[in-house]
């Protein structure tokens, strides 16, 4: 009896696993709108993984405002910023603004470390 509980005891763990997992996450935040162009600031955290990279997808960007340090290039409905000396560090976070005319799109936000992708996508 004692060993099937312990069993089904290690089973949870493992599978709440994930949700514990340290890594890059993302809010949205509307900032305000002008002449039916809204601002949308994306603010990124990091919780182990250092972040040189952040992918945002889905809806029309009319213009992009990248943190100090970082660059961003877009591309009608993706925008990627990256920087090379001033990624966002653990326990802390950046903000990366979007200026769109469809504040309502769903957006998804993926990461990258100095190399390789981080984390999971989050999708707002």
């Amino acid at each position: 009896m004692k060993r099937s509980s312990l069993f089904v005891l290690v089973l949870l763990v493992l599978a709440a696993a994930p949700a514990w997992a340290d890594g890059p996450t993302a809010a949205k935040a509307i900032k305000g709108t002008e002449d039916g162009v809204t601002t949308i600031a994306i603010t990124v955290a990091s919780k182990g993984d250092e972040v040189y990279g952040v992918t945002i997808k889905g809806a029309q960007m009319e213009d992009i405002r990248a943190p100090k340090g970082w660059v961003g290039i877009s591309s009608g409905s993706s925008v990627m910023f990256r920087t090379g000396e001033n990624p966002v560090k653990s326990g802390n976070t950046l903000a990366f603004k979007i200026q769109t005319t469809e504040p309502s799109a769903s957006l998804t936000v993926s990461f990258r470390g100095k190399e390789d992708a981080v984390g999971q996508s989050v999708n707002l």
